[in-house]
């Protein structure tokens, strides 16, 4: 394995975690605005 190739899986591999990271956000802030929502 050369080094470029461990460098692209090494980008392509923190790209999805900051995608996984992004939607588990997006995820917990609908939970959190529709509890806020029934309990206001």
């Amino acid at each position: 394995m050369t080094r470029d190739e461990l460098n692209r899986e090494l980008r392509m591999h923190s790209a999805s975690w900051q995608a996984v990271a992004f939607m588990y956000s997006v995820i917990i802030g609908t939970l959190l605005l529709s509890a806020m929502a029934i309990t206001a």
